[in-house]
């Protein structure tokens, strides 16, 4: 069986910070990708949204509502799907990377993944969620995770 190693990154624009040194490791190690990006879920609550949704549940039209409240979440998935193609196409790897897109808090997200793919042999944390201990606790997560757990930073830039 090969080697299996977890790229965990936040959804958005800089959701590839830190996959070059990713795709690099799995090319040595002959490993396959799973990409695991997440969104906050304040990033699909819209405040406009709820009231439209609430509006609509109010008049008994819940399949409506329902409908409301998960096209931001629905729009959100497809664009971050058609991202993740275009990263495996442009790091040659289409054939050995699967993605997965969740929303909510990355510990608990991350430790479900884990749960329910024990294949992983090593986690790779994006930047965009190691820079900030808001988007990340690492003491939590090595407490909660049991893997290898690897946390890729952006290099210094040199001042002028």
């Amino acid at each position: 069986m090969r080697e299996k190693l977890l790229f965990v990154t936040k959804g958005g624009k800089d959701f590839d910070n830190g996959f070059s040194y990713v795709a690099e490791l799995a090319r040595t190690l002959k490993a396959d990708v799973s990409i695991l990006m997440i969104y906050n879920r304040r990033v699909i609550d819209a405040y406009e949204d709820i009231m439209t949704a609430a509006v609509f549940a109010e008049a008994g039209e819940f399949h409506t509502a329902k409908d409301i409240l998960h096209e931001k979440e629905n729009e959100l998935k497809a664009a971050a799907e058609q991202n993740l193609k275009e990263l495996s196409i442009t790091y040659g790897m289409s054939s050995d990377i699967d993605y997965h897109i969740r929303i909510g808090d990355v510990l608990s997200n991350l430790n479900e993944f884990q749960k329910n793919t024990p294949n992983i042999n090593m986690i790779l944390i994006s930047p965009s969620l190691s820079k900030s201990k808001k988007e990340i606790d690492l003491n939590k997560l090595i407490k909660k995770i049991s893997k290898p757990i690897v946390t890729i930073s952006q290099p210094a830039q040199a001042g002028a």
